[in-house]
């Protein structure tokens, strides 16, 4: 009993949007977890803090003060995904507990330095959390892939269309985002890892994945070619034991958020939000019959941010398992770079014997395909 009344100790670090999320959820909807400390850089972070968290809540303007002097023992982090790795690595170093948004980096070798520095600190636990995987739906889907009721998964399809943002918020953050198939893309890549039992019939399991293919558009938003980015891209992947995983990434949707993924069995398909309705009213007008799109990813996916939460104060409080490890980021972040390296060279990228994307220089004539 004693372990169950004790409360984990948690200091956020960012309070953007999903930060924001996070900050609304820890202060009401999480009995196992206590927020004692917010932290971020930005001005005016500070009022948001005052005026939306509780006065027992500490802000903090500097991540390293917060995380050395807030009384936490564990942090979470929802910054900007460059600063992911650096965080994640001072939290571990200062004997913290870390959760952090994905991805870990936006290259594979930084990813790879943070895996290290967390595999040095076994009694500390890392959560990279993949929000589809604590949804019931995707739950759902997968113990019907797992009970053999859909036959042997040969192939997953999926769609992760954002609403379209008229400030254009995504365009400047795409220098730090590392780009769509790392921003947006890593979901789609870990869920299709989640149903496909990548490690099955294959003589090495450091190669998982054959070869990526990826192309995209600038339909809406011009200025992310300067970035070397896309509001539209395709990407394929062919692993290792013959699945494959197709997926559109866009940001252009004009009616709402969209995110759909089809399960391909020998026996049946299962579409997960095949209708990203917000609920189940339809208008009938002289317009026609229509029903509301949900609004954005973070209410599609609102329990999912609940159930992560859950597990990873469980995992802390009660030394239980965390079901999402930081393999699964690792393998999902090479597959993204690797596309994102497709798509900004125009070239299909291979994967040698341990599993690492080959990505030479080519020439400039090549890149974005011209």
């Amino acid at each position: 009993m004693a372990t169950q009344s004790r409360r984990l100790k948690l200091a956020l670090v960012g309070l953007g949007r999903l930060g924001a999320i996070r900050a609304r959820i820890l202060t009401s909807q999480q009995p196992r977890i206590e927020l004692v400390a917010a932290c971020d850089t930005k001005p005016g972070s500070e009022e948001w803090a005052a005026a939306n968290l509780p006065p027992s809540v500490k802000f903090f303007a500097d991540p390293e003060d917060c995380m050395k002097n807030s009384d936490a023992e564990a942090v979470l982090i929802s910054t900007a995904t460059a600063t992911h790795a650096s965080l994640i690595i001072m939290g571990l170093e200062l004997g913290l507990h870390v959760m952090c948004e994905k991805p870990i980096s936006v290259d594979v070798i930084t990813t790879e330095e943070v895996l290290a520095k967390a595999a040095s600190k076994p009694d500390l636990k890392f959560l990279v959390p993949f929000c589809r995987r604590y949804d019931e739906s995707y739950r759902a889907a997968k113990l019907m892939v797992e009970g053999g009721s859909l036959g042997e998964i040969h192939a997953v399809e999926t769609t992760c269309l954002d609403q379209q943002d008229p400030s254009g918020f995504f365009v400047t953050f795409s220098a730090q985002s590392g780009g769509i198939f790392l921003d947006m893309g890593v979901h789609d890549i870990d869920i299709g890892r989640y149903f496909l039992d990548v490690k099955s019939g294959i003589a090495n399991h450091k190669k998982q994945v054959n070869r990526v293919i990826a192309m995209g558009q600038q339909a809406v938003y011009g200025d992310l070619a300067k970035y070397g980015d896309c509001d539209n891209g395709w990407g394929m992947v062919e692993f290792a034991n013959g699945k494959v995983l197709t997926t559109h990434l866009g940001r252009t949707l004009t009616n709402g958020f969209e995110s759909t993924t089809r399960v391909c069995g020998t026996k049946a398909h299962s579409i997960v939000n095949g209708n990203s309705v917000v609920n189940r009213v339809e208008v009938r007008d002289s317009y026609g019959v229509r029903m509301a799109t949900t609004a954005d990813a973070f209410i599609l996916y609102e329990k999912s941010f609940l159930n992560d939460l859950d597990e990873f104060a469980a995992a802390v409080l009660d030394n239980k398992p965390l079901t999402c490890n930081p393999d699964d980021a690792y393998e999902a972040a090479k597959i993204c770079t690797a596309l994102q390296y497709s798509f900004r060279n125009g070239v299909p990228v291979y994967f040698d014997d341990n599993g690492l994307p080959i990505m030479e220089p080519v020439e400039p004539a090549k890149v974005n395909g011209h």
